[in-house]
């Protein structure tokens, strides 16, 4: 049993209402609920966490703003005493993709319960879910060539599986246990579903399916209370960011699929880290931070996002600028 603070006590509420995101209890994907709180992911280091909790200059970031941490940071966001509950434990996605339908449903109601490193927010998050989880295309495609059908014992298809079992599921802490999962959706699924024509996101401007559908995994993923879109590619240190065309298209198109499967605006955040200028924007000669900011706000569906609360991931020499712009979007 966590030892409960007066400072956890009065975030519990905040808690609450921020992983209130997915399914309503006990209904249909497509219920409407109540606007939650703003949710913020910090998934970073402990040296730059510090510094976004504890500025030089202007608010920081608290759970009482909406942020938590990620795992496997032990130090949490610095608050006095213990600081478990507002820390997020995190799960494989390559690993759950090997696993059968229960074992996804232990392991995650597990990782809810407590965190391999002690998290008891009650939140888990899938690092990451990968294009593995979708259907790959005709091995020849043509123009309108068939697809092929949904294998049930695909990745996508045993995700949303388990993610059914565990929406028909009250959690002890409030809402589903489905509701209690935040997924972090790679970069290449994003691009795929921007860049795809047709109802499926999987055609080219010639009408031959060349792209994976989401098919099998997108009513899994419209259950979850979080799904955290990474706008970036590639590695090292800065990562490259996506054009600015595809930051403008890229939440517009992810909400229009996950609608098909009845989900829920609230539940999507945008992921923002230390990347390069986004190629192809103008921004007067703002820096890259502050360019991609500019760039989600662009659009109805990026300010629409926005507002859910954004993530901080590895944000480096760009922390303060990350701030900055939290600040501007949730004054306080």
């Amino acid at each position: 049993m966590k030892r409960t603070t007066r400072i956890g006590m009065a975030v519990a509420g905040c808690l609450t209402a921020a992983v209130a995101i997915g399914p309503a209890v006990g209904s249909s994907p497509a219920a409407v609920r109540a606007t939650p709180a703003p949710l913020t992911i910090v998934y970073d280091t402990t040296p730059t966490t510090h510094q976004l909790v504890f500025p030089t200059s202007g608010p920081g970031l608290s759970p009482a703003r909406g942020a938590l941490r990620q795992d496997p940071g032990r130090l949490g966001m610095f608050v006095s005493g213990d600081n478990s509950p507002f820390r997020i434990s995190r799960v494989s996605g390559a690993t759950l993709q090997n696993m059968s339908v229960s074992n996804i449903v232990s392991t995650l109601e597990s990782q809810m319960t407590i965190g391999t490193y002690g998290a008891q927010a009650h939140l888990v998050a899938i690092d990451e879910l990968l294009e593995t989880y979708g259907e790959n295309p005709p091995a020849h495609p043509k123009k309108n060539s068939p697809i092929p059908a949904i294998n049930p014992n695909s990745p996508g298809a045993r995700f949303t599986d388990a993610m059914k079992i565990l929406a028909s599921q009250q959690s002890p802490w409030g809402g589903t246990w489905a509701s209690r999962v935040q997924v972090y959706i790679s970069p290449g699924i994003v691009t795929s579903i921007a860049l795809g024509l047709g109802p499926n996101h999987n055609l080219n401007k010639y009408d031959r399916p060349i792209r994976r559908t989401w098919r099998a995994v997108m009513p899994g993923l419209a259950l979850a209370g979080g799904l955290h879109l990474e706008m970036y590619h590639g590695s090292g240190t800065p990562l490259t960011a996506f054009t600015a065309q595809l930051l403008r298209s890229s939440p517009g198109a992810f909400l229009g699929l996950l609608r098909e499967y009845h989900g829920n605006v609230s539940t999507v955040h945008l992921v923002f880290t230390h990347t390069t200028i986004p190629a192809g924007a103008h921004c007067g000669g703002a820096n890259a931070m502050a360019c991609s900011w500019k760039l989600a706000r662009s659009t109805s569906a990026g300010r629409a996002i926005l507002a859910n609360g954004p993530d901080a991931y590895r944000l480096g020499s760009a922390a303060s600028e990350w701030l900055h712009e939290f600040n501007e979007e949730f004054p306080v």
